[in-house]
C-alpha cells in the first residue's frame, strides 16, 4: 500500500512541476473555455445623437481571450461601428472603431511572447459594460450588434 501512495505522490508532484514549467516557458496550461453573450444592442432607423449609442452589461469572472462581434447589414452604406468593453472600474479592456457592417469580426487575445493579436488578455471579476456607437443612421433596416466573449 505504501508503494502505491508513494507512486501517486510522485506523479502528483511531477504533474505540478510540469504545469509550472509550461507557464515558465510562456505556454498556457489547459483550462476549460466558457462563452457568454451580451444582450443584443438594437438601433432604430433614423437614430441620431445619443440614439447612436447603446450599452449592455454582463458579469464575467475570468480571462477574456476571444471576442466575436457581429454587426448587421445597414441599409445606408458607409456607416461603421465602434465597440468598447470596459471593466466595473471603467477601465477599457477592448475598443475598436470603424468596424464594418454585414460582418462577424473575430478578435483574439495576444499569446504570451507574441506581438500579433487584437488585444491583451483581459482579467475580469465583475460587471463588464459593452458600448456600441454607430457612426450615423443605419437607414431603414435599423441595426444590431451582437457580442460574444470567450474566457477561461
Amino acid at each position: 500500500m505504501k508503494k502505491y501512495i508513494i507512486g501517486f505522490l510522485c506523479c502528483a508532484v511531477l504533474l505540478l512541476a510540469l504545469g509550472a514549467d509550461l507557464r515558465e516557458r510562456g505556454l498556457r496550461p489547459s483550462f476549460p473555455v466558457a462563452s457568454t453573450a451580451f444582450a443584443q444592442l438594437v438601433y432604430a432607423s433614423g437614430v441620431s445623437g445619443a440614439g447612436l449609442t447603446e450599452t449592455a452589461t454582463l458579469n464575467v469572472n475570468g480571462a477574456i481571450e476571444q471576442i466575436e462581434i457581429e454587426i448587421s447589414t445597414f441599409t445606408d452604406g458607409g456607416q461603421t461601428a465602434t465597440v468598447t468593453l470596459a471593466s466595473a472600474q471603467n477601465a477599457t479592456l477592448y475598443t475598436e472603431a470603424t468596424l464594418a457592417d454585414a460582418t462577424t469580426h473575430l478578435k483574439q487575445a495576444i499569446p504570451i511572447g507574441s506581438t500579433n493579436a487584437d488585444f491583451q488578455t483581459a482579467l475580469t471579476d465583475g460587471t463588464i459594460t459593452l458600448t456600441g456607437v454607430l457612426s450615423a443612421d443605419p437607414g431603414a433596416s435599423g441595426a444590431t450588434i451582437d457580442v460574444t466573449i470567450f474566457y477561461r
